[in-house]
Formats: structure tokens, C-alpha cells, sequence
């Protein structure tokens, strides 16, 4: 239930997850299930709702104060509800163990720092922003997922 969640959330990008080492996963849903648990009580969305959006792959169907919620507790969004790149690649290093996958983590991460820029209806709740950041992860993680593939093919075949 918490896992797409989690993955979507600190491993956004990388949906081709066996690119992540088990130890990898388990950091990840370790540190983020308990804000996930918290945020799904406070805004009362059930687990049918969060597998739902995880099999349709549309987060239109996910509360985006959850989402906010989730955000400010992993601070990736600050008080003012403005999404934080920078403290989103320092904690990436925590679950992505190679440079270079750090490095176009980063990138994607650049790219949706653009939310930032939108005017949103909800000001500091960091609601809409959060989503906006959401999508724009869901929107490239194939550009990762791809480069992680490939990668991931080549160390086979040089093994």
C-alpha cells in the first residue's frame, strides 16, 4: 500500500526499481512510511484509494493535500509551501548510491523545481505545489528509468 508511495515519493523517478538494491527499497519505505501512514489518517484516504492511483498510474486521484502533507514532513516543501530541490538531491544521496544516478536524479529534480514559478490557489498550504512537483516527477521518470535500464543491461553484458 505505502510502497508506491514511497517509491514515487524519495525514488520518483526510478520505477524500474530492480535498478535499486533491496537495502535501497527498504531505506526508502523505512523513511517514509511513517509519514505516509500519518498524512493518509490526518486527510482520512484509505489504502484502496492510494492502490487505486498506484494501479492507474494517475495521481488526479490522489488527495494533493496527502501529498503536501507527506512533502512537509520529508521537508521537500518548506513553511511557505515552495518546494525545496536542493534538500531533495541531499537526501537522494541517502538512497541512490552512485554518482551518476544522483546526478540525473538531480536534473529531474531541477526540472520540477519549476513548480516553484506556478501560482497556485492555495498559498503557503503547499498543497497544489506538491502535486505539481508529484506530476512533474511522474512525467520524467522514464528519463531515468531508461538511463537505469540501459545501465543496468551494459554492467550485465561487461560482467
Amino acid at each position: 500500500m505505502n510502497s508506491f508511495l514511497c517509491l514515487v515519493i524519495l525514488g520518483i523517478a526510478v520505477s524500474n526499481v530492480t535498478a535499486l538494491t533491496n537495502d535501497e527499497l527498504d531505506k526508502i519505505h523505512e523513511s517514509m512510511v511513517v509519514f505516509i501512514k500519518e498524512c493518509s489518517k490526518e486527510f482520512g484516504v484509505s489504502d484502496d484509494e492510494l492502490k487505486a492511483a498506484k494501479e492507474s498510474g494517475n495521481v488526479d486521484g490522489v488527495e494533493p493535500c496527502l501529498i503536501g502533507c507527506v512533502f512537509k514532513k520529508a521537508n521537500f516543501i518548506d513553511g511557505d509551501g515552495k518546494f525545496l530541490p536542493d534538500k531533495v538531491k541531499e537526501n537522494a544521496k541517502k538512497y541512490l548510491s552512485q554518482e551518476e544516478d544522483q546526478t540525473l536524479f538531480g536534473s529531474v529534480v531541477d526540472t520540477c523545481a519549476a513548480a516553484n514559478d506556478e501560482e497556485v490557489t492555495d498559498g503557503d498550504a503547499g498543497c497544489v505545489r506538491s502535486k505539481l512537483v508529484f506530476e512533474c516527477f511522474i512525467k520524467h521518470k522514464g528519463d531515468v528509468s531508461t538511463y537505469l535500464y540501459f545501465k543496468q543491461k551494459i554492467k550485465q553484458k561487461c560482467s
